[in-house]
């Protein structure tokens, strides 16, 4: 997998989700050669700063060729996980080239000398219940797994082999080349990659970001010689490989249940054999010293026209590089103020006039020896047109923040923010934290690898001044992607169209009465205060209908109110969870009503946003969404403030209040959202056609606009002011609250939203059944405008079962390994090849997925089904091995607090009030034998009418023989149905 990493990738410190998500991506202090020469020279242990409640074990190690490795003992972890990062990337192509870093992360999987198979790692570690992947960034390579724990040590051997005896066979260059061309192929319509296409026109073409960094079938040829030897591009990845991939330069995790005495014995035998290149920093050449932009080229304006309808200012203001900062963390303070969204903030003045709604500010693109600071503005049609007053109202806030915001008490409360966030810091996927931290392993020191993200250790106003100064109209590359711009060149990669013009150094005149509605933010109200983790209960109130102490409790129960409840105190952190689905008579009745719905919580999010931005800085996030019978609320984070943001956003829901000109607005942006479904890739307008032709009620985009275009404000006023007549309603409140608090929390709940009225019928959901009356399989096609061909095979289980869906769960595990490597790595029929389950309610189903530049619809049926039919020949050998996967996949424990919750959720919405549904499921994994198997793939594999095939386009043979599905809603009346309640 190619990472971009542009104008904008990095990390935009809104500060909506600060905490590890948002600050992980920060990066800072030392030289990797020079940290490494460091650690070697003192032999003293690193002690890592760790959370105080964090149970793991760590080691920080350097060996003997200079690798840095961090060892994370977590005893009690049912996944075990490692990742080994290169401080090297597409910023190191050689200029003729392009993609060649990328290009190497592919071959990397395709046999070592130890292990040749191509496909051997890939098929032990999913055979195994592990996934793995890799990305190539600007400066970085980053490779990761995760497995089961008792498999690591097998694991790692593989892994290791990577980085000391690839083989780089001549065959699979030829074959791998296909897969990069077809990743750049599967893409050329992305919008982010459209635009960095633009700017690598605009930026010095000697700095890296000038670089074409996927690669093609240009760019990875095999070339003819001028004079001497033919240019072969196998020789060109050898040449790279052994200039850059040294030890000295790469960072390893591994996270086992091992003990660190354990985990650095499979380590010390395997990495040490890395070899370490003679090879400088200078010899390699990462510091390009090169400017981002041409001298005298800014201040200039750029329009590029995009391929979604979207309306996306951005001013991009070029740094020097800011890496050597993180315990000051000077872009971090700015993005905090510049993005604000409560009141008083740019955006919320922007919204009141009609020009945006939205706004990102904070790091884009960053190097060893650059940076951007970026601010985007998501600009509505009448903010195109007042773009200079957009700039300049962005500009005004900026000498805001120069002249009065920088101030110990702002940088004190994000200091403040951060302590209790690292404080507090959850376990993650083992997956996940390994990459994150082998990345961040090259410039945070080891002792502050796990709390640099959230270290504000020193205000350092000078510093921020100066970061600040460059925050200026002559300094400064605006970019307006916009389908109304004009143009007048085009890109050659991704045929991009855009024009190119210089600014004035000044920004227009602002009217006094808009700049008097700016000021920068107050203190935060929400910032936690009551963070004790409570003990548990002694009892619970008097009323409640009690279950095993495990689980949720039934706390409070009526006809149209349900409300669990669990004190969770096995995490150890001061926060909550509440889950609420509100079942709406009114909105399930129609697509009118689902349209209706969605507009009515769009329009209750945008005018709780002034209110809950300083809560979602304070860690306390919410979201409501709407569903096709209702809608759900979902809040989480720490509990001491949930009260009052619950308070406030039932007020909003049972009173909203609708001005006209937001009405427009928010309706328009949804509308356009709508749209914008057909400018998804192939593959994934393919998997969600399929709920909508398989699930009541359920409506596609385009008959959500439809109806949606026509309504009102006084019609959608009409509408919220019956939407909670007849309601049912179910929650879960789970965490750090006292049973006496859920049941206030309840209450609550059922005085506003259920408000003593009976619950209405409600229309029931449906699942179609894919049953056909001949033997021809089904078939929609799509209209997919992409140069690419796409096919999905879905196939449905033969019922609603416990044990089907358990067969069906073991079956997309034996397939998903093979399929990808017959289909990708062997035929190269595209880079987007994958197996992914498909469940519908409780039916179980499966899809077969292929994105290809090049070979026709009708040809991807003939492989996915030609695969499928001699699959069936010759079934797996080891499926308890695959049985064994599944269950520790349904099994494996929790990680926090928020991921326990969903549990919960995802039992009370499948009716399972026994919370045992993972347990049940895996009891029936258990149960399957290889004469269950084989007769369950016969029947829902080979069976022709059991199967319905999507596709991108119209098949060009019309003589070929399917049952076609023309619409949606006649399929739907004319099929047999599961029904839920």
């Amino acid at each position: 997998m190619q990472r971009q990493q542009g104008f904008g990738q990095r990390w935009e410190p809104r500060l909506t989700e600060i905490g590890l998500t948002l600050l992980l991506l920060v990066v800072t202090i030392f030289s990797p050669s020079g940290l490494a020469s460091a650690a070697a020279e003192n032999p003293l242990p690193v002690e890592i700063v760790a959370s105080p409640g964090d149970t793991n074990a760590y080691r920080f190690l350097v060996l003997p060729n200079q690798l840095r490795v961090l060892l994370i003992s977590d005893t009690a972890t049912e996944k075990a996980a490692a990742s080994l990062d290169v401080y090297v990337g597409s910023a190191q192509d050689p200029v003729d080239r392009g993609g060649l870093a990328h290009f190497l992360e592919h071959m990397l999987f395709l046999g070592t000398e130890k292990y040749p198979e191509a496909g051997e790692y890939q098929t032990f570690i999913s055979a195994n219940g592990g996934s793995h992947n890799a990305y190539t960034a600007s400066e970085h390579t980053n490779y990761f797994f995760d497995i089961k724990a008792e498999q690591l040590d097998e694991a790692l051997d593989r892994f290791s082999q990577f980085f000391v005896a690839p083989l780089f066979t001549a065959e699979y260059v030829d074959r791998e080349r296909h897969a990069v061309h077809s990743e750049y192929k599967a893409k050329i319509k992305d919008d982010y990659r459209r635009t960095l296409d633009v700017y690598r026109q605009l930026v010095n073409p000697d700095h890296p970001m000038a670089n074409f960094s996927v690669g093609s079938l240009d760019t990875l040829a095999d070339r003819l010689p001028t004079s001497g030897d033919e240019d072969r591009v196998r020789d060109d990845l050898l040449t790279f490989y052994q200039r850059y991939y040294s030890a000295d330069i790469m960072t390893l995790v591994v996270l086992g249940r091992e003990s660190l005495d354990q985990l650095e014995v499979m380590v010390r035998g395997r990495f040490a054999l890395i070899p370490k290149r003679a090879s400088t920093g200078e010899e390699r050449g990462f510091h390009h010293g090169q400017f981002i932009f041409h001298e005298g080229f800014l201040p200039a304006e750029v329009q590029i026209v995009p391929e979604k309808e979207q309306h996306r200012l951005s001013l991009i203001f070029p740094l020097p590089p800011v890496d050597a900062y993180y315990r000051e963390k000077p872009l971090s303070y700015l993005g905090n103020i510049l993005g604000h969204e409560g009141q008083g903030s740019v955006l919320s003045l922007l919204k009141r006039q009609g020009w945006a709604e939205g706004l990102s500010a904070g790091a884009g693109f960053t190097d060893r020896d650059t940076a951007t600071f970026n601010i985007t503005v998501s600009l509505s049609p009448e903010g195109v047109k007042n773009r200079e007053m957009v700039i300049a109202l962005v500009i005004e806030t900026i000498n805001n923040l120069r002249d009065d915001g920088v101030e110990g008490w702002r940088f004190d409360e994000q200091r403040q923010l951060g302590d209790i966030d690292f404080r507090f810091r959850e376990k993650g996927e083992p997956i996940h934290t390994v990459s994150s931290l082998s990345n961040a392993l090259h410039y945070y020191a080891p002792e502050d690898v796990l709390r640099g993200p959230y270290l504000y250790q020193k205000f350092d106003k000078k510093l921020i001044e100066d970061f600040l100064s460059y925050l200026r109209p002559d300094n400064v590359l605006v970019s307006l992607s916009s389908p109304s711009v004009e143009t007048d060149k085009t890109t050659s990669l991704y045929a991009v169209p855009y024009g190119v013009q210089a600014r004035d150094k000044k920004p227009v005149k602002l009217p006094r009465k808009l700049k008097k509605q700016l000021r920068l933010p107050e203190e935060n109200p929400f910032i936690p205060r009551q963070l004790a983790v409570k003990l548990p209960p002694a009892m619970i109130p008097s009323g409640a209908v009690a279950t095993d102490a495990g689980v949720p409790s039934l706390l409070k129960q009526t006809d149209e109110f349900r409300v669990w409840f669990k004190q969770e105190h096995r995490f150890q952190v001061p926060k909550a969870n509440i889950r609420v689905r509100v079942k709406s008579p009114l909105a399930a009745k129609s697509v009118e009503g689902a349209a209706n719905m969605q507009l009515f919580t769009a329009l209750v999010k945008d005018n709780l946003n002034e209110f809950s931005y300083p809560a979602a800085l304070a860690g306390l996030d919410y979201s409501i969404s709407a569903n096709s019978r209702g809608f759900d609320i979902a809040i989480g984070g720490y509990n001491d403030r949930q009260g009052l943001l619950l308070t406030r956003i039932l007020k909003e829901l049972v009173k909203p209040r609708f001005e006209r000109e937001r009405f427009e607005n928010v309706k328009r942006e949804v509308i356009r959202r709508w749209n914008n479904a057909a400018k998804r890739p192939p593959y994934v307008q393919l998997l969600n056609e399929l709920p909508v032709t398989l699930f009541a009620p359920y409506w596609s985009e385009a008959e959500l606009v439809a109806a949606l275009e026509q309504q009102t404000l006084a019609g959608l006023q009409k509408f919220a002011s019956r939407l909670l007549t007849g309601v049912s309603v179910d929650a879960l409140i789970q965490g750090n609250l006292y049973p006496q608090e859920g049941l206030k929390l309840a209450t609550l709940l059922e005085r506003k939203l259920v408000r003593n009225s009976q619950a209405l019928p409600l229309a029931e959901a449906r699942v179609m059944k894919l049953e056909a009356k001949d033997d021809k399989p089904w078939l929609r096609a799509l209209p997919v405008d992409h140069r690419d061909n796409a096919v999905a095979l879905y196939v449905q289980g033969l019922a609603d079962s416990t044990q089907d869906a358990a067969h069906m769960l073991v079956l997309r595990q034996v397939l998903q390994a093979p399929f990808f490597h017959e289909l990708r790595t062997e035929k190269q029929l595209g880079y987007i090849v994958f197996a992914t389950n498909m469940g519908l309610k409780e039916v179980p189903g499966a899809a077969l997925v292929v994105q290809s530049p090049t070979a026709s619809a009708e040809q991807l049926i003939d492989e996915i089904g030609g695969f499928v039919s001699s699959y069936g020949d010759s079934l797996p050998e080891n499926l308890a091995q695959h049985q064994q996967a599944v269950i520790h996949s349904l099994l494996e424990q929790p990680k926090n607090q928020a991921e326990q919750a969903r549990r919960y959720w995802e039992n009370i919405l499948h009716e399972n009030f026994s919370f045992d549904r993972r347990k049940k499921l895996a009891e029936a994994v258990e149960a399957v034998t290889v004469e269950s198997f084989a007769a369950y793939y016969a029947k829902v594999m080979q069976v022709p009418q059991r199967r319905m095939w999507l596709t991108s386009r119209g098949l060009v043979q019309p003589a070929r023989e399917f049952n076609a599905i023309e619409a949606q809603t006649a399929y739907k009346s004319s099929q047999p149905f599961y029904r839920y309640p």
